[in-house]
């Protein structure tokens, strides 16, 4: 497995009644969704699977403990069926059309939009976190033929 330089960060937070709100890179996950401490290791195992990466795990606790870890993937096999992720459903597998036969197909998660000059040219700068970010559009791309496929919302 390969990992990262820089982690995805789950940050959980668990209250003194055992509820838990959790974030993932800064963004609330799982929201609206009633968790319990119980629910921890199926929600870390939920994140990693749909990241499938390592996952820097902050735990605090009501009285301000914090625990730090890392989780990863399981070696077990994605069930055939559709996961339910947080709120979401999620297909395991990601389909694309218009590839010529035999060809290999890129997948690569798009981080950032920009806009080309009146050149046609652009230019961004990407800060180290974004290098393990895991959000946003999937984009398909066909090595031959030069065919891309946008997955996802792309804003």
């Amino acid at each position: 497995m390969n990992i990262p330089v820089v982690l995805p960060v789950a940050r959980i937070h668990i209250d003194d009644a055992g509820l838990l709100e959790a974030s993932l890179d800064g963004e609330s996950y799982a929201e609206g969704e009633a968790l319990r401490r119980s629910d921890l290791p199926r929600l870390l195992e939920d994140i990693t699977r749909r990241l499938q990466t390592p996952v820097r795990v902050e735990v605090t606790e009501a009285d301000g403990t914090t625990y730090f870890d890392i989780a990863t993937p399981s070696d077990r096999p994605l069930e055939t069926e559709r996961a339910q992720i947080g709120d979401v459903p999620m297909d395991p597998c990601v389909r694309g059309t218009g590839f010529r036969p035999g060809e290999r197909v890129a997948i690569a998660y798009v981080l950032v939009h920009e806009t080309a000059d009146a050149e046609g040219t652009t230019a961004l700068r990407l800060p180290a976190a974004a290098i393990g970010r895991r959000h946003g559009a999937l984009l398909l791309f066909g090595l031959d033929s030069r065919i891309g496929t946008l997955i996802g919302d792309p804003a």
